[in-house]
């Protein structure tokens, strides 16, 4: 950790690919010291986490989400001595995704923070998507922002990371559904994708230049591309197909699970419309998606 006189920033969804990002963009900087809550300190995630400048990996409860006030009353810091939050939640549904944004955002205004970094997700420009697990985010945005804290939230599109090699069964069903289930009406539409890695870069971002860096909101996307255009890279870098779930499968669970019916309802009818150009020139760097699957290919090869 660094001097006393640096940032403190708390981050909820350390070890996951987002909380991940962040800390790895925002440790070298000496302005801030990180505390990176964990369950498990002794994992690969936790270990790796704190070999970086300026990190400190804490345990916390199972249910740290649920009772975030505990988990700053256990820091050993006195109210106020927290600068910041970075709050993402893994969705395990609806009312729990509320409940944890909310609770983390209300023990974040009792310890005196100065400044919330919430990742959402875009809602592409429409007042109701129709998508419950995106409406939820947009509830727990409305309930920040009518609290006495100063605020970001990160807006990103689709998360690139679903297209890798081995990602777990739900993510490889959910790009087959989306694949072949959606924008087959349409197949030159195009797909507006982001780098996980790359929202913590934002997050960083939110916290080095302040709640007034593009008025509190952060629209995410990294590229976009067609249906064709996504396994034309794909199998340009890897030698191979994307991998994905059986057919038939997939269109059982988009007629019959509610989830995934509105997930495919809102790609098949609306998808992401973010500016892209205008995004790039604020965050330059933000990775294309060969880029980001060269990046990963050479990753796994080390």
């Amino acid at each position: 950790m660094s001097s006393s006189s640096s940032k403190v920033i708390v981050v909820f969804g350390a070890t996951g690919v987002q909380g991940t990002g962040l800390i790895e963009a925002l440790s070298p900087n000496d302005d801030f010291s990180i505390i990176a809550l964990s369950r498990n300190p002794s994992s690969s995630s936790s270990t790796y986490l704190s070999k970086l400048p300026h990190v400190q990996v804490v345990q916390v409860a199972d249910n740290c989400m649920d009772e975030p006030s505990k988990v700053f009353q256990s820091l050993g810091l006195h109210k106020g001595g927290v600068y910041g939050v970075f709050s993402v939640q893994g969705y395990v549904d609806d009312a729990t995704m509320i409940k944890q944004g909310k609770a983390i955002a209300d023990a974040s205004v009792g310890f005196g923070v100065k400044h919330i970094v919430y990742s959402s997700v875009d809602f592409a420009g429409m007042e109701d998507t129709g998508f419950s697990t995106f409406e939820c985010k947009r509830t727990v945005e409305n309930y920040i922002k009518s609290l006495p804290i100063s605020y970001t939230i990160l807006r990103p599109v689709q998360f690139m990371d679903i297209w890798l090699p081995n990602v777990e069964f739900q993510f490889k069903m959910g790009r087959t559904v989306w694949s072949k289930y959606t924008y087959y009406k349409n197949p030159n539409k195009k797909h507006q994708l982001i780098s996980s890695k790359d929202i913590g870069k934002a997050g960083s971002l939110a916290f080095i230049n302040g709640p007034n860096w593009n008025k509190g909101v952060v629209r995410l996307a990294g590229d976009e591309l067609s249906v064709k255009e996504i396994q034309q890279v794909y199998k340009e870098v890897y030698g191979q197909p994307i991998s994905f779930a059986p057919s038939v499968l997939a269109w059982t669970v988009k007629q019959f699970v509610p989830i995934v019916k509105q997930f495919a309802k809102f790609f098949e009818e609306n998808g992401y419309n973010i500016p892209i150009n205008e995004v790039k020139q604020q965050i330059p760097e933000l990775e294309d998606f060969r880029t980001f699957l060269l990046r990963h290919k050479n990753k796994d090869r080390n």
